[in-house]
């Protein structure tokens, strides 16, 4: 038998995650992980240093790094260049693809620019493919795009989405059949350009710099992740994970339960990702309902505004100012308490006698009690979750 506690936390997760913005599972691509063992010599992306053929070239930074990113937070592919170095991460394919049916799918990937020498600079999602025979690699250009989120061009310091449409601008490196090096095309015109037997798109890469050209002083320090192509999102991520634990007692031990307070912590473990401006979402359910003024919620020594959530649930959300970092091998706890407003609170599923519903009813309600505490950090925008999250149930 399931029992009520298993059932109100179950729910409270259930409910949280109408916050989460998700692509239904028919459409969503597949997702395969690349962590660092994968980025190498001998594995399924390379570097620039990995191909004996790039002898005379200068390898910039290309590794799988800690910084988290707004989709799974948990870390990214960090790429960057100073001076005539060039950077990047690439992954064959098993077979050629042709160019109409790489399109016909999602392409896209998210970017964020640290710093650079030229304005409107990121990584760049690269096709490298045959076009009329002849070797050229395809960049999408983000400084001539909008973002999912409505900007125009590359903007530093927050990270972007940016998914190919039929607008969207290309360069090619190299002739593309009738098409020019440097010329910056739509998917469509270069699909009636290289439409020869033999044309296609031998993988997908990830780029910091011009490829085959000397970069002439540029610099750029950026991160990428989350490229998706031919039906597969590859997901740069560090091997640690973000653990959650709530301990929340009553605060009169063996008398009825007027409040009860304990801490929230989220540990990271030094392998772990890292988080940027943290908070926390709570989320209160109890299987007889709850309002607003039945409990008062304190985190971090502030009061917390509780608003009614869907599926019958209070939310109150939690940022620390100023604003607070989570790195590898860091912690990030707080306080809470909750004080029951309407007399001693109960966890049994009977009215019990001086209840509301009860003989002489005095305005409590039963039921259990779930909090859930959802780790928060900055993505594509302030106080995303992070998919880290702890539940507590309290009993009276």
């Amino acid at each position: 038998m399931i029992r009520p506690i298993a059932l109100a936390a179950a729910a409270a997760l259930a409910a949280g995650a109408a916050f989460i913005s998700a692509v239904p599972a028919s459409s969503a691509p597949r997702v395969e992980r690349v962590r660092a063992a994968d980025l190498g010599p001998g594995g399924p992306w390379f570097r620039l240093q990995d191909r004996p053929g790039n002898g005379d070239r200068t390898p910039g930074i290309q590794e799988v790094s800690p910084f988290a990113d707004p989709v799974r937070f948990n870390g990214s592919l960090h790429l960057a260049v100073t001076g005539d170095q060039q950077s990047q991460a690439a992954h064959p394919f098993t077979a050629r693809v042709p160019l109409a049916t790489i399109a016909a799918s999602e392409l896209s990937y998210d970017s964020f620019v640290t710093t650079g020498s030229v304005t409107g600079t990121a990584a760049n999602l690269q096709l490298p493919m045959i076009c009329a025979g002849g070797f050229t690699t395809l960049s999408l250009q983000p400084q001539l795009a909008t973002d999912s989120q409505g900007r125009q061009g590359v903007v530093r310091g927050v990270w972007q989405h940016f998914v190919n449409g039929p607008a969207s601008l290309w360069r090619t490196s190299r002739p593309a059949g009738t098409i020019p090096a440097q010329a910056d095309r739509t998917l469509a015109e270069y699909i009636a350009a290289c439409a020869g037997a033999g044309d296609g798109v031998d993988g997908v890469i990830a780029n910091a710099g011009r490829l085959g050209q000397p970069n002439a002083g540029l610099t750029l320090d950026t991160y990428a992740d989350n490229l998706t192509v031919h039906g597969t999102t590859y997901d740069f991520l560090v091997d640690g994970r973000t653990t959650a634990r709530i301990t929340l007692g009553n605060s009169t031990p063996g008398r009825p339960c007027h409040a009860a307070s304990g801490q929230i912590v989220f540990t990271d473990p030094a392998d772990g990702p890292a988080y940027r401006s943290v908070g926390i979402r709570l989320i209160l359910a109890r299987t007889r309902g709850i309002d607003p003024g039945d409990v008062t919620v304190t985190v971090g020594g502030t009061p917390l505004v509780l608003t009614p959530g869907p599926g019958d649930i209070l939310v109150g959300t939690y940022a620390p100012s100023p604003a607070v970092d989570l790195d590898p091998g860091g912690t990030f706890g707080v306080p809470v308490s909750v004080t029951f407003n309407n007399g001693p609170y109960t966890a049994d599923d009977a009215e019990p006698a001086g209840t509301a519903g009860g003989p002489g009813g005095q305005g409590r309600r039963g039921g259990t009690l779930t909090l859930t505490a959802h780790l928060l950090a900055l993505g594509y925008e302030p106080l995303q979750f992070t998919g880290v999250a702890a539940v507590t149930t309290l009993r009276g």
